[in-house]
């Protein structure tokens, strides 16, 4: 499932071994600590942005790509519209460490909110489905329980010609990766079950209420 995490003051010493999953955190000025250039940063920009993700998630082990604004959308089947979220702000695609000796690769989303308090954080191994279409970057995360697949739309503004293309291809190249067995499962029994119906056939075309 995607994760919201509260920001969090500026501490000591982490064991970044203790803490796997984003923790109860304080709040705290989300401008007066980001700092990011899009796509490829300096050494020095690279640095300060992960000190500051590993605020929230100390297993963040690397930026492949960053995108300076993405809002974020919900979809709603009460209404079969997209609804558009307090989440908006810089955006990353970053590796985690290996849980363990010999495990796959894993990589997540953080979109650090510049309009509120909580932030976004997504592991790319708890997502279904990824699509990229006209309007968003959609995804699929996996429910708890009896409930259902959760829709979240992207929408990242292109401070750059591609800066849109690529992250969105990126994010797909690595859930593609992560769940490299499963989505080779799926479309083997799609197949056999006749067409597969993407995100965009279920989701897609549906009003956006901003």
């Amino acid at each position: 499932m995607a994760n919201v995490t509260p920001r969090k003051a500026r501490r000591g010493h982490q064991n970044p071994s203790a803490q796997t999953h984003p923790v109860a955190i304080q709040t705290s000025d989300y401008d007066s600590e980001a700092f990011f250039e899009s796509n490829v940063p300096s050494r020095s920009n690279t640095e300060l942005n992960l000190s500051v993700l590993r605020r929230y998630r100390p297993s963040i082990q690397t930026i492949l790509s960053i995108a300076p604004s993405a809002q974020i959308y919900t979809y709603s089947p009460s209404t079969t519209s997209w609804l558009k979220t307090d989440t908006e702000g810089t955006l990353f695609v970053c590796q985690l460490s290996p849980a363990s000796a010999g495990a796959a690769a894993n990589y997540c989303i953080v979109v650090l909110n510049r309009r509120g308090l909580e932030n976004l954080m997504l592991d790319l191994s708890t997502v279904e489905n990824v699509e990229i279409t006209d309007e968003f970057l959609m995804v699929g995360v996996k429910g708890d329980g009896e409930e259902g697949m959760k829709m979240l739309g992207f929408f990242i503004h292109a401070d750059k010609s591609d800066t849109r293309e690529v992250n969105c291809r990126l994010i797909r190249e690595k859930w593609e990766e992560v769940n490299a067995k499963d989505t080779g499962e799926n479309m083997q029994s799609s197949e056999r079950n006749g067409r597969r119906l993407s995100l965009s056939d279920l989701f897609g075309g549906q009003i956006i209420r901003g």
